[in-house]
């Protein structure tokens, strides 16, 4: 048999490969395309390149090529007859025991992509060759890339290469992965990120450095929650989440959830606080476990509080406005709560002006007419007292809640003197029960 003939039927064979690999990748929806090396370079931010000289490179690491990612697949089996010449010709040259010069490639973190030589890696990888001398360009980008990649992956990519960029977290802290599987996060991340910046700012009185707010943010909010969600083998409930998301779910979501999965109808009260797609897309036992391992961790409640403390203290600016606020609370969640009253307070000084009312004067509205006249029923009466480890800003927001409840009851307006009082008695130690006091209003 001639080397012509067999070099023929090589290529004969691993084109048939190509056609029937095209067909079943379609049928699976798996990845068969060669990553354009332009478009990847476009994506990613770079910081530089060099020059690494020779090389063997493992082939099963080249996935791309500058030029022909479209006359191969993944593995690099031709798709178009135009290439068969060129092709056989190289496949001869093995036969022929002749020796080839290196390819090209450009090193994008672990993987590589053809600047020239795509026939010589295709017939090396047919002839089963594990490893292909190359000159190697490397390109640097802040972020891994391993063999399975694909296109679509590179949205993902792209986002957390502009996350490290700003937050330097890759080179600060080089054990840190903090890559996701959603769109989109990375920006709630570094939103994180900015708040603990302002919470350190205003704790030192000077300005902070993303870098050093990135690496604070890291070893002091992030490795906490991250290190009980480990050592509750937390993965195993959540396969296809990542630490950096589920840290994120619980940060958004543990206060509204751990009040909501206290109700009995949970879809109900999830939707009211935007929680509904967590509820529907994991079981409520699931969910529960989570909720029960924070309650049981001191450190991740306490991280919760300071980082939502630290982000309604910064976005309503509320610190600025009033540089003597004194806002805590011991409850994850409730400072959505203090979001809403202000909200509900502006809606109410526009109704009454009959204008849009900016923000930072409903703000500082809120404080004074709403919240410290309150604040000062409580400590006239001493009710804090009566709620050892709770704070007054709990005790504000329970009265509140309080006064409206009552206002629903008895259909009449309910001052906060009124209110504060009945909160204190029905719930304090020496409580006199809830329906001696209706039948008591009823009747005066």
């Amino acid at each position: 048999m001639s080397i012509n003939y067999r070099a023929d039927q090589d290529f004969e064979r691993a084109a048939r490969r190509g056609f029937w690999r095209k067909i079943l990748t379609r049928l699976t929806g798996a990845s068969n395309d060669l990553l354009p090396f332009d478009e990847v370079r476009e994506r990613l931010p770079v910081r530089g390149q060099h020059y690494l000289g020779f090389r063997q490179v493992p082939i099963k690491n080249i996935v791309g090529s500058q030029g022909r990612y479209r006359d191969f697949d993944r593995v690099f089996l031709p798709l178009q007859r135009k290439t068969k010449s060129r092709w056989v010709n190289i496949d001869k040259a093995h036969y022929e025991d002749i020796n080839l010069p290196p390819v090209d490639l450009y090193k994008v973190a672990d993987v590589y992509f053809v600047k020239d030589g795509n026939h010589r890696v295709s017939v090396a990888r047919e002839r089963g060759q594990e490893y292909i001398d190359a000159y190697v360009i490397e390109i640097d980008i802040p972020v891994q890339l391993s063999p399975d990649i694909r296109l679509d992956d590179l949205v993902l990519k792209e986002e957390y290469a502009n996350f490290l960029i700003n937050t330097r977290l890759n080179e600060i802290r080089p054990e840190a992965n903090l890559e996701m599987t959603v769109p989109g996060l990375y920006d709630e991340l570094l939103h994180h990120i900015e708040t603990h910046r302002w919470y350190l700012g205003e704790k030192r009185g000077a300005e902070v450095t993303m870098e050093e707010s990135a690496a604070s943010f890291y070893d002091n909010v992030y490795l906490p929650v991250v290190v009980a969600i480990r050592g509750q083998d937390f993965l195993k409930e959540f396969p296809d989440s990542s630490e950096a998301e589920i840290f994120l779910w619980i940060m958004e979501y543990y206060g509204h959830l751990s009040q909501a999965y206290k109700e009995e109808d949970v879809a109900e009260v999830a939707e009211a606080i935007a929680a509904k797609q967590l509820v529907a897309e994991h079981p409520r036992p699931t969910v529960k476990k989570v909720i029960q391992m924070v309650d049981r961790t001191n450190c991740p409640v306490e991280v919760i509080l300071r980082q939502e403390q630290a982000d309604f203290l910064k976005t309503s600016r509320l610190k600025e406005i009033r540089p003597e606020v004194q806002i805590e609370t011991t409850l994850p969640g409730q400072y959505e709560q203090l979001r809403e009253h202000i909200a509900v307070h502006r809606w109410y000084l526009g109704e009454q002006r009959m204008q849009e009312i900016p923000y930072e004067e409903a703000v500082a509205s809120w404080y004074d007419n709403v919240y410290l006249p309150l604040v000062e029923i409580i400590e006239e009466q001493n009710i804090l007292a009566e709620f050892p480890n709770r704070t007054v800003t709990d005790l504000y927001l329970w009265i509140i809640r309080h006064q409206w409840q009552l206002r629903e009851t008895y259909g009449e307006d309910i001052s906060m003197e009124e209110a504060a009082e009945e909160f204190v008695e029905e719930h304090s130690n020496g409580s006199t029960g809830k329906a001696e006091r209706s039948s008591k209003r009823i009747g005066g």
